[in-house]
């Protein structure tokens, strides 16, 4: 009877050790030099970073402090995890994207995404793809490609396209996202720091995403360089843009053109000052910015926040063909250098004829250095403005 009991006991020790050692591999980073990588910005890291990704054991993966140079996209599927330590990852051939991500429950932490001028975008987020977390990282200097199957596309640091679920982006900083060439199909430079859209008609909307605590800026040129994009949507996303930071975003910091955004507690600089003009059409207008908000969909919510700077827009918030609207407790304020005298702070129209806007509420904003502080030059029903302060 006793030693049926030893065995026993040695069969469950051996069945603990068994589920202990599994769970140190699943949980155990891999490094990425163990696959060898080198980090040291010369050698082509490509195929170790890529070994590393594709190790079935892999759920964990670790950069040590480097640069790692990239000559091809770098694929990422379910449930990975990549932490970086003062690591770059620098794009070092013509690329389409540096990260793809397709799958679910995904975490990248602490990179630099260096597009070094040669990558359409920095990181892709897949149709698909759901529970996914960009934190703490950098993605910069992304530009349209000399490859010619490149050269003429929109030019992001972040591409979020239809059909994901749950994206977090939080903490990060999307810096130099310049287009140098016009776009096939519509002749005017195109690039945005954050563009979230489907990628054909055929992808479902996405959902649940939020944008927060980041740092957006030098997007450009004025053609058409945006911070932030939502397009494409018929339905409601419940997009959330928190406490983030702009500046340098040349033509506007954020744009709305899907419903269900809230954007809430962001500083919006406009930086220019005679110095930011159209690449591809004359110069028709005085205004610096066009605008730091620009909203063109339903049940959109612009909440505590502060818009200044030293330019002028041409409108600070710009809401067209859009109802449902809430501006809430916002400081607006058009720059005290600007040239031209006679821009609205709100500006709220309709390109539709007959078509009437309605349920807008406009309350507890400040407006600085304006000619009206809401012009409404559309027809609208149910629009309350109360309780605000014009300076």
């Amino acid at each position: 009877m006793l030693n049926r009991k030893k065995w026993m006991l040695f069969i469950l020790i051996g069945i603990l050790i068994s589920l202990i050692m599994i769970w140190f591999n699943q949980t155990k980073a891999i490094n990425v030099k163990d696959y060898g990588a080198i980090g040291d910005g010369v050698t082509d890291d490509t195929e170790a970073i890529q070994r590393a990704l594709q190790d079935s054991r892999a759920h964990k993966i670790y950069f040590p402090t480097g640069e790692y140079k990239i000559t091809k996209e770098i694929r990422i599927s379910d449930k990975t995890e990549i932490d970086g330590n003062h690591a770059i990852l620098k794009a070092a051939s013509d690329l389409f994207s540096m990260l793809h991500i397709k799958g679910g429950h995904v975490r990248i932490q602490g990179l630099t995404i260096n597009g070094n001028e040669r990558s359409l975008r920095g990181i892709t987020i897949a149709n698909g793809s759901s529970d996914v977390v960009i934190s703490e990282c950098t993605i910069e200097n992304l530009t349209q490609p000399k490859d010619p199957s490149l050269s003429r596309l929109t030019v992001s640091g972040i591409r979020i396209e239809g059909g994901t679920r749950n994206i977090t982006i939080d903490h990060s900083k999307i810096h130099n996202i310049f287009a140098k060439n016009p776009i096939k199909g519509w002749g005017h430079h195109v690039a945005r720091g954050i563009l979230i859209s489907p990628e054909h008609k055929q992808q479902p909307v996405s959902k649940n995403i939020t944008i927060s605590n980041s740092t957006i800026t030098n997007i450009g040129p004025k053609d058409d360089g945006d911070g932030i994009v939502i397009q494409g949507f018929t339905e409601a996303v419940n997009l959330q843009i928190l406490n983030n930071t702009f500046s340098y975003n040349h033509k506007r910091a954020i744009k709305i053109q899907s419903p269900g955004a809230l954007i809430k507690g962001n500083k919006i600089y406009n930086n220019f000052y005679k110095n930011n003009f159209y690449h591809t059409y004359p110069e028709k207008e005085a205004y610096d910015m066009w605008a730091a908000i620009s909203v063109y969909a339903n049940h959109t919510t612009i909440e505590q926040n502060t818009i200044t700077g030293v330019g002028n827009f041409a409108r600070i918030i710009d809401v067209s063909n859009a109802s449902n609207i809430k501006i809430i407790n916002n400081m607006l304020e058009n720059g005290y250098k600007g040239s031209d005298e006679h821009p609205s702070i709100i500006s709220i129209t309709s390109t539709q004829p007959g078509y009437i806007l309605k349920n807008f509420t406009i309350i507890d904003n400040t407006f600085i250095n304006g000619e009206f502080g809401v012009l409404a030059a559309s027809k609208i029903t149910n629009l309350n403005v109360w309780n605000n302060k014009l300076q």
